[in-house]
C-alpha cells in the first residue's frame, strides 16, 4: 500500500519514481500496469511541478502531468487503467491524479492572485506570501446510493454512459447538506424515487477530479421512475438474477451492487 504519513516531503531524486499523466490521461512504458517510472525513463519539462504522493514499497512516488507525451511512451485513460486495479493500485492512481491536478490548478492565490513559489516542507498546502491563505488540494463529497425494492435493485443509465453501461445514483454534495440528505435529495431528484433506511456502506476516492464517493444502501419506499431529463438516459428495476452489465468490483459502484444482492440473499 501507499503510505502517506512521510513527516518532511522530499524533492525529486534518481532514486524515486514517477506517476506521468498527460491530459488526463496516464503514461505507460506500453503494458497496462507499468505506469511507475524513474527519472531516467522520461525528461521532466518545465510545467511539470512534480507533487509527492507519498512512498511506495519503500520509494518515494512523485506526479506530474506533462505538457506532452515523451518517447516510447503510450496513453491510457485512466478509468480503463483504474478499473484494472487491486486495491492499492486504485488508491496510488487516485491520490496521483487528484494531487497533480490541485498542483496544476492551484498555481496563484485565489484571493490575491499571488503567484505561489515555495511548497510547504511536510503538509499538500500552499501558503500565499502576500496574504498567507492556506489552500489545500480540494476534496468534493458525493454520495453513491445502491436502492433496493424487494428482490429488485434500481439500476440506471447517464445521458454519457456507453449503451447497456449501468449504475447507481449519484452526486455531489450540496453546501450546509449532510451525506443522507444528498441520498434523498440525488434519488428524487434523479429518478424521482423516494428512498429510506439509508445505511452507510464505504467511501473511496474518485478522480475525476477530486470527489470522494460516499457509498450507501437504501430501500425504495414509493414513487414512479422518471428519469430526469438531461441526466439520466433510462433507468429500472432489475432483478439480482438477471443484471446488465455493471461496474467492475474495483469500483465503489460495483461493490456496493454486490453488497446489495448479498442483502437480499441473506434475507431469503
Amino acid at each position: 500500500m501507499l503510505t502517506i504519513g512521510t513527516s518532511t516531503h522530499p524533492t525529486p531524486h534518481h532514486e524515486a519514481l514517477f506517476l506521468l499523466m498527460y491530459r488526463g490521461n496516464v503514461l505507460t512504458t506500453g503494458e497496462l500496469q507499468h505506469y511507475l517510472v524513474t527519472i531516467d525513463q522520461f525528461q521532466p519539462d518545465a510545467q511539470s511541478q512534480p507533487v509527492f504522493c507519498g512512498e511506495w514499497h519503500g520509494k518515494d512516488v512523485f506526479a506530474c502531468l506533462l505538457q506532452s507525451v515523451p518517447p516510447r511512451f503510450q496513453e491510457i485513460d485512466l478509468r480503463e487503467l483504474l478499473f484494472a486495479q487491486d486495491e492499492a493500485g486504485y488508491y496510488l492512481l487516485s491520490r496521483a491524479r487528484q494531487l497533480a491536478t490541485w498542483e496544476s490548478d492551484h498555481r496563484f492565490c485565489g484571493r490575491c492572485g499571488t503567484s505561489f513559489k515555495k511548497k510547504h516542507d511536510n503538509e499538500h498546502t500552499k501558503i500565499c506570501p502576500k496574504c498567507n491563505l492556506r489552500h489545500y488540494p480540494r476534496i468534493s463529497p458525493c454520495i453513491i446510493v445502491s436502492i433496493r425494492n424487494d428482490n429488485k435493485i434500481l439500476l440506471a443509465r447517464g445521458i454519457h454512459s456507453a449503451v447497456n453501461r449501468f449504475s447507481n445514483i449519484a452526486g455531489f454534495v450540496e453546501a450546509g447538506e449532510s451525506l443522507e440528505q444528498a441520498v434523498v435529495r440525488e434519488v428524487k431528484e434523479e429518478v424521482g424515487l423516494v428512498v429510506n433506511n439509508i445505511q452507510y456502506s464505504s467511501s473511496q476516492p474518485w478522480s475525476f477530479p477530486h470527489q470522494l464517493m460516499v457509498g450507501f444502501l437504501a430501500d425504495y419506499v414509493s414513487g414512479e421512475i422518471v428519469p430526469a431529463p438531461g441526466e439520466i438516459a433510462e433507468a429500472a428495476w432489475y432483478s439480482i438474477d438477471e443484471l446488465p452489465a455493471i461496474p467492475p468490483p474495483a469500483t465503489i459502484s460495483g461493490q456496493i451492487i454486490l453488497e446489495q444482492i448479498q442483502r437480499i440473499k441473506a434475507e431469503g
